[in-house]
């Protein structure tokens, strides 16, 4: 079985422009996609030179299960 590398794992939507006010809008394909509406909230975290946008809930739920994991594990 092949090993997927990090290109096999992402999905090209398109490319985006930073406007005037420092906004940037997501590709609609990738909105749909994903499924991210007007006012979702998003962790914008800096990694090696990119950008990446965690939305709050996802972070949230990642959050929650580390720290269970870690408690059991201290027990």
């Amino acid at each position: 079985m092949k090993k997927k590398t990090t290109l096999d794992m992402c999905a090209f939507h398109g490319t985006a422009s930073v406007g005037e006010r420092g906004q940037i809008v997501i590709p609609k394909k990738a909105r749909a996609k994903l499924g991210i509406q007007k006012g979702d909230d998003f962790l914008v975290i800096e990694k090696e030179s990119m950008i990446l946008l965690v939305p709050t809930d996802v972070a949230e739920t990642m959050l929650h299960t580390l720290t269970t994991t870690l408690k059991k594990i201290q027990n």
